[in-house]
């Protein structure tokens, strides 16, 4: 009794030694840790190994959660066939790069037709005795009202306002609604196309604008959709504990919440690197071929989401090779079918990328233009030896979960790590605690993770001709289901431990829900506070422009005499539209036109009103001149500090 309470104690000093060891590394200058961290830190993992090895039962937990094994079926060939078929259809229907109803209805009967021929499990069925809430599905319900919480609450006003991207994506979802169905969308360097449609279905659905916010509303829903994926793969990977606890750190934590709150593609990336990659997990820990289907499906889905997603057709063969060698797969039949059947996995991803294949064979240079601008000479020459700089983008990718970070303020806090003290401790500890599961369980799954993880930091480190772009918080997001479950392993073997521990239990739940709420709290800073802040200093304030426009109209101004002065880097006018209700709003005069454009101006009768930026001295000058009688008014930013706008009022009569 007295060795299991020591080890207690020694696991929490060390949580707690880490977090104080994260915390030296947090507020450390980004040139140069703090040394001191690194010594806190090694105690902490000494503390940590003592701990395990005095009472081994940490390590233990729980079964991970996977589907009993089904028995070998054979493939239906006729099925097969029509999948092949209908795909060949979809692919030919989707020429010149549009969705055609013919080729969408062929595309869908190839998916089925396909999942058809190779599916080996049980169709899901309604329970007879119907379903039994339970208190864990209570708690599970909790957690993802939690995420929807950190991803919904004050969804209108934090971004508020927004970049140049918003804008192309919206004129995007317009084409959509006007009818052109692209499948790849050439704007803005190329894009793929799920989130215009998910936008032009809710504006359809239900009436909402061609508004940022609009945006804001799908990717929040694709962040959810994390959650879920989150809980199967933590399950798959430790059992039911871990995957409550990987779901509830995805449910609040900054580098999840923060992306899907944006409106940009940012989410679609975890999202489905989570599904495909829990998919696999469950493959490796079941054998069922259904499973890996459901890998390949989602992976197909996936590459509709964001470019990044690409890399995890890299990733998902190096996690899956890497367990299969070391069980050995080729000395056995079992693991010959289980390569078959990963292999018919991956394969579930063509019949899904129909279309796609075809635009891609008919426009390879848009659909990798944004890649090869990353790692050739088609943008800007690589300045340096190519390997070092990959090697170094690889170094600073890795620290970028406790010491370096991104510095693009749009979807991080900008220069801090992307994860807070205490998830980033648990990340380390729970590297430790997974090599210490996999030797003590023979269990070589949890490498599958680490595999694929590691894989998808190359679509941020693989930026040789930007290093500086790297590490990217969104473009390593592929990482983020590896890196979240890792997290997850210590408290949940912490719970699982207590759970065996009779009334003494509640203790140890007692100390979990400490941390529960320090980590909604910290998060909840970050994002709500911190980055709120950040954000709002840089971004452009559009809708104070709209704003005061709007005021303009409301007194009796006409809409055709106010006017935004074009200047570099400051608004772009589609913004000032979209508050306005037309992304085409006209009222645009380049700084370096004005002198002709008031000449037009004057001739138009009834008062005016420009709004300029405050170092656009030439412009003030010109008014002034050509209005002596009109008056300048200072505005400045509405919701933080930063920069405001001159606003130029002219009477009626000038």
């Amino acid at each position: 009794m007295a060795r299991r309470i020591a080890s207690a104690l020694a696991f929490s000093l060390a949580g707690l030694l880490a977090v104080f060891a994260q915390g030296l590394l947090d507020a450390s200058p980004r040139e140069a840790p703090d040394p001191r961290a690194f010594g806190v830190y090694a105690g902490a993992l000494a503390l940590f190994l003592w701990a395990l090895r005095q009472e081994p039962a940490w390590l233990e937990g729980e079964r991970p959660i996977a589907p009993s094994a089904s028995p070998s079926i054979p493939g239906r060939p006729l099925w097969a066939v029509l999948s092949l078929g209908f795909s060949a259809l979809a692919f030919l229907e989707s020429g010149g790069n549009r969705f055609r109803l013919l080729g969408v209805i062929a595309w869908g009967l190839a998916v089925a037709a396909w999942l058809a021929a190779w599916w080996d499990a049980p169709l899901p069925r309604w329970p007879r005795e119907g379903w039994r809430v339970r208190g864990w599905h209570l708690v599970l319900l909790l957690v993802l009202g939690l995420g929807i919480s950190f991803r919904y609450w004050d969804l209108w006003n934090l971004p508020l306002d927004v970049n140049s991207d918003h804008a192309e994506k919206l004129l995007d979802v317009r084409d959509v609604l006007n009818g052109e169905y692209r499948i790849f969308f050439p704007r803005n360097t190329g894009r793929e196309a799920f989130q215009f449609y998910l936008a032009a279905a809710t504006i359809r659905l239900f009436g909402m604008p061609l508004h940022k916010f609009t945006l804001q509303v799908g990717t929040a829903f694709i962040g959810v959709l994390l959650l879920p994926a989150l809980y199967l793969l933590g399950a798959a990977l430790w059992g039911r504990h871990g995957g409550l606890w990987t779901m509830f750190l995805g449910a609040v934590a900054s580098w999840a919440v923060i992306p899907s709150r944006v409106g940009l593609r940012y989410p679609f990336l975890p999202t489905f690197a989570a599904w495909s990659l829990a998919f696999l997990i469950r493959g490796l820990r079941s054998g069922r071929r259904a499973d890996f289907l459901g890998m390949g499906l989602f992976l197909g889905i996936g590459l509709y989401g964001y470019s990044p997603f690409r890399g995890m057709i890299a990733a998902l063969p190096a996690a899956f090779l890497l367990v299969w060698g070391i069980r050995r797969g080729w000395r056995t039949a079992e693991g010959w079918r289980q390569m078959r059947d990963f292999i018919l996995g991956m394969l579930t991803a063509l019949p899904v990328l129909a279309p796609m294949l075809r635009f891609i064979v008919e426009s390879p240079e848009m659909f990798f233009y944004r890649l090869m601008t990353r790692v050739s000479t088609w943008e800007k020459p690589i300045e340096g030896n190519p390997l070092w700089i990959l090697a170094n983008n690889l170094r600073r990718a890795l620290l970028m979960f406790h010491w370096t970070g991104d510095e693009v303020y749009v979807a991080t806090i900008p220069l801090r790590p992307m994860l807070d003290p205490v998830m980033g401790a648990l990340l380390v500890l729970g590297g430790v605690a997974a090599f210490g599961w996999m030797i003590r369980r023979r269990d070589p799954v949890p490498l599958a993770a680490l595999a694929a993880g590691f894989v998808m930091l190359f679509p941020s480190a693989y930026n040789l001709s930007f290093p500086r772009e790297n590490p990217s918080t969104v473009r390593a997001a592929g990482a983020l289901p590896s890196v979240l479950t890792l997290a997850a392993l210590v408290p949940a073997m912490w719970t699982a431990w207590w759970g065996r521990a009779g009334a003494r239990r509640w203790l140890g739940w007692g100390i979990a829900g400490l941390l529960v709420l320090t980590l909604i709290r910290l998060n909840a800073v970050r994002v709500f506070e911190t980055y709120a802040q950040s954000y709002c200093r840089h971004v452009l304030n559009a809708s104070d422009a709209a704003e005061i426009l709007r005021g303009f109209y409301a007194g009796g101004g006409p809409p055709t005499n106010a006017f935004y002065v074009a200047y570099p880097y400051w608004f772009d006018s589609r913004l000032i539209g979209m508050w306005l209700g037309d992304l085409d709003w006209p009222y645009t005069v380049w700084y370096e036109d004005l002198p002709h454009g008031v000449a037009r101006h004057r001739r138009v009768p009834g008062p005016k009103l420009y709004l300029v930026h405050p170092e656009d001295e030439a412009t003030r000058a010109v008014l002034q001149a050509a209005y002596p009688r009109g008056w300048w008014a200072w505005r400045p930013r509405s919701h933080c500090d930063g920069l405001g706008i001159w606003v130029f009022h002219v009477p009626p009569d000038s």
